[in-house]
């Protein structure tokens, strides 16, 4: 489990440019991870009201199943970048967690950069593919939606998640430059204890997670 530092800052940073460009791109991951929430109350709200109306009314909701599939796309994509910036995407640390300051940031930098590679590629693909559904008129089968603005979310969605990996690696190299500065931009590894005081915080506030204790077994087990 990885986190982000920054998140908790509620004013934008005084320090270095990286820090203060991270804020305020943060705003707009947080913007589409909104809609992205959204959308999903949306899904539950049409998806009880079709319940409803088939099992009371013998009435369900016209094109319910074109609806669920176009607004799939945007509670799938719109929190991608958000989810990347806290570090919540499922990645291998067996391999990472045994390293430490500027090897470590060589490998998260370099990895992010692989990644990058990948994603540029993702964005040309999808953008042809929404090309080419725009120019058919690409439609849904039931009420004939057209299947366009779906296709085009996954391109500027992978656009944000790009300028997310470009702050990271960024963050990663001037950490392997320079390993005592501060943390910006970049999630960092929790122990497991830390990971427990977050979610502790998280539930039931700051205070109950300072006074919360654990059992330290497992560490005097590794010794």
């Amino acid at each position: 489990m990885i986190t982000e530092p920054q998140i908790k800052g509620q004013h934008a940073p005084s320090g270095p440019v990286l820090a203060i460009f991270d804020y305020w791109y943060s705003k707009i991951e947080n913007f589409l991870n909104g809609v992205s929430a959204l959308a999903i109350f949306c899904v539950m709200l049409l998806g009880v009201t079709q319940v409803f109306g088939r099992k009371f009314f013998n009435m369900p909701v016209p094109g319910y199943i074109d609806y669920i599939e176009q607004s799939m796309v945007i509670f799938a994509f719109f929190g991608i970048a958000y989810c990347q910036r806290l570090g919540g995407h499922v990645r291998m640390d067996l391999f990472m967690a045994k390293f430490s300051r500027r090897p470590l940031y060589f490998f998260e930098a370099l990895a992010t950069l692989v990644g990058l590679l990948v994603l540029t590629v993702l964005i040309e693909t999808s953008w042809l593919h929404f090309l080419r559904a725009f120019q058919l008129g690409d439609s849904t089968i039931d009420i004939e939606l057209p299947i366009w603005p779906a296709k085009l979310v996954i391109p500027l969605a992978f656009c944000v998640l790009w300028g997310r990996f470009v702050l990271q690696f960024l963050g990663f190299a001037r950490l392997f430059i320079y390993p005592d500065a501060k943390v910006i931009a970049v999630p960092i590894i929790e122990d497991v204890t830390a990971q427990a005081r977050n979610e502790i915080e998280d539930a039931l506030g700051e205070e109950a997670a300072k006074q919360a204790k654990f059992d330290e077994t497992y560490r005097k087990k590794g010794k």
